[in-house]
């Protein structure tokens, strides 16, 4: 059964910048993208770049590291369909944003 863990908040998410947390050793990155909140994991799978520092374009984020894109409605890379970014069932309640692992 999946655990819930508090990452932040939606009002903090809402002024435009993406959260980054750690929950035991995973890395977690939190988005919102047209009034959906979105997690993934936090690094990039391909070099393991901070995607929390990446730069949006829509629902595109380019990792900071090598301009890897991933559409986060799905997880699929442009550079490379094969790769996927994994993403993580989240619950909002109230102004809390909860992923669930």
């Amino acid at each position: 059964m999946a655990e819930k863990h508090k990452v932040g908040s939606v009002s903090a998410l809402a002024a435009g910048k993406p959260l980054s947390a750690k929950i035991d050793k995973q890395n977690i990155a939190v988005f919102m993208i047209n009034g959906a909140v979105i997690a993934t994991e936090g690094k990039c799978p391909h070099a393991g770049g901070p995607l929390h520092k990446g730069e949006l374009d829509g629902s595109k984020l380019s990792c900071p590291w090598h301009g890897w894109t991933y559409d986060l409605t799905s997880g699929v890379c442009e550079e490379d369909p094969e790769v996927r970014l994994p993403t993580f069932p989240v619950q909002v309640e109230g102004d809390d944003i909860y992923v669930l692992l």
